[in-house]
């Protein structure tokens, strides 16, 4: 059965940290769209991290940084191992290339991590919170 990411239910159960799901997730939203798509030119969408890819190495290894955010977030939500491991591999990889001059600024525009970072928590927190509230269903038929 595939978990619907924008289930009522799922999206205003509230985190430990008080805030519900749809909120930690227009934040992060918010944060991907900033750098990945923020801005178009002739149809061709692109954010800061695309522009400050232009900066030689100092643009890729700042908007790199800025990347960390989905990892502290995934760390902090305590999401699967698994998710930490895909966003990491993302930072760093468009990190990497995009420091190579030319073909990397070219591959900024496109590759577009936040955004898949986005979808990775996303995914894992959805999951989450649906193993949970099943689990708090079974519980409550036990005792019911």
């Amino acid at each position: 059965m595939a978990i619907d990411p924008y289930d009522p239910d799922l999206l205003g159960f509230r985190l430990e940290n008080g805030r519900t799901v749809e909120e930690e997730l227009q934040r992060l939203d918010a944060f991907a769209r900033m750098l990945d798509s923020q801005f178009s030119v002739m149809g061709v969408r692109f954010g800061l991290d695309s522009l400050l890819g232009l900066v030689p190495v100092a643009g890729d290894v700042t908007t790199g940084v800025a990347g960390l955010y989905a990892l502290s977030t995934a760390i902090r939500l305590k999401l699967h191992p698994l998710a930490a491991g895909q966003i990491a591999w993302n930072i760093l990889f468009d990190t990497a290339v995009g420091a190579i001059p030319v073909a990397g600024d070219i591959f900024d525009f496109f590759f577009k991590s936040n955004t898949k970072n986005f979808k990775v928590i996303q995914r894992h927190l959805t999951r989450k919170v649906a193993r949970h509230q099943k689990a708090a269903g079974r519980l409550s038929d036990l005792r019911g």
